[in-house]
């Protein structure tokens, strides 16, 4: 019995197995490999024992795919049999990357970038490059290589960009033979933030509160803090679907200085953004934009954030209330105030239970 893979790496080392089983007599094997009426002997031997026995050889390099067979051959005095069998040799292409060194360039600076290859085990080759190329947003060729070779395995070449080089993707673009890879990257004027802005804010905010409390910090990007003005802006804006005359956004402006810290605390009044005559017309949430100005150089850096305005402006939880009670009876309890902004300790507020055609009070303070 012989046995081996049916698809086969071209040019790799396959292996092959070998086993004889109790012959009766001292048998000769022969095995080859058969294409096209070429033999190619890959083992040969006699025994007249059993025997299991498995070896490697060289795959035939092959373009694509090509079916070739293994045949296989047993004789002895009294015993003769053949068979062959079909095997598949087949090519991987290999894996060609190109990398930039960054997503992102201006006009004018130097785009670096390597190309490397890489065999279907990803084991990096030196590969010679038919062509290299550099295309623009409109498909112009504007680089070119040709003939080039990986240096230890990898090619790495620049390119310098025209100071007044066009905005859009551009494309690198490596030839081995008809074979392409290509890689994008993109030109584009920017800037990099000088510092980093963070705003905090509560996620929601009650009309039951007096104040809203914000906060602006502004750091450079190594850490240090930014001196300047902070001007932060709220505004409660209408709904998009209402048009009612007289009606704006309510909104509130203020500035501050940024203290050493690079942070300043800004507390807006919560009813600058309340109105009893527009109130249903207005959408219940707040936006508040902060802007950071570098003293010395007017750089300007923005944020902004949503807050979630709540008409919940207290809450109360009863305890020790009894599961049933007689009607007419006296129902005795506790009232919890979970808020303390709005039950103070220098006052007290009243809690009404209406029941069926009766009606209970609670007065809940700091002691009950």
């Amino acid at each position: 019995m012989v046995t081996f893979p049916v698809v086969i790496e071209s040019g790799s080392q396959a292996r092959l197995c070998v086993s004889l089983y109790k012959p009766n007599e001292t048998l000769s094997m022969n095995i080859h490999l058969v294409n096209n009426g070429l033999k190619i002997p890959l083992y040969k031997t006699e025994a007249k024992t059993g025997f299991h026995h498995c070896f490697c050889f060289q795959a035939p390099l092959v373009v694509g795919e090509s079916v070739q067979k293994i045949k296989t051959v047993i004789k002895g005095r009294h015993f003769n049999v053949a068979e062959e069998r079909k095997v598949l040799f087949k090519s991987y292409d290999n894996l060609t990357f190109i990398q930039t060194d960054k997503p992102i360039y201006n006009p004018g600076q130097t785009v670096f970038f390597r190309v490397v290859t890489m065999d279907d085990n990803f084991v990096p080759l030196n590969q010679m490059y038919s062509m290299v190329v550099v295309e623009d947003n409109q498909n112009n060729r504007i680089g070119q290589w040709t003939n080039v070779s990986s240096s230890r395995w990898i090619l790495q070449l620049s390119h310098e960009l025209n100071p007044e080089a066009p905005q859009g993707m551009y494309t690198l673009m490596a030839f081995i033979g008809d074979w392409m890879v290509k890689w994008p990257f993109e030109v584009k004027k920017y800037v990099l933030p000088k510092f980093d802005i963070t705003l905090k804010v509560p996620q929601t905010q009650s009309v039951g509160e007096v104040g809203l409390k914000t906060e602006v910090c502004a750091r450079y990007t190594y850490g240090q803090p930014v001196p300047g003005s902070t001007l932060v802006k709220v505004c409660r804006s209408p709904f998009d679907y209402v048009s009612v005359p007289g009606l704006v956004p309510l909104c509130s402006t203020k500035t501050a200085v940024m203290n050493e810290t690079g942070c300043a605390s800004i507390i807006f009044s919560t009813s600058a953004f309340l109105s009893s005559i527009f109130e249903n017309s207005l959408q219940d949430s707040l936006l508040v934009n902060a802007s950071v100005t570098e003293e010395g150089t007017d750089v300007v850096m923005t944020k902004s954030e949503t807050i979630s305005l709540t008409y919940e402006i207290g809450r109360v939880m009863f305890m020790a209330i009894p599961d049933f009670f007689t009607p007419g009876s006296a129902l005795k309890g506790k009232a919890l105030s979970l808020y303390v902004r709005v039950f103070r300790s220098t006052g007290s507020s009243t809690v009404t239970v209406s029941s069926v055609g009766e009606t209970y009070q609670f007065v809940v303070n700091e002691t009950n």
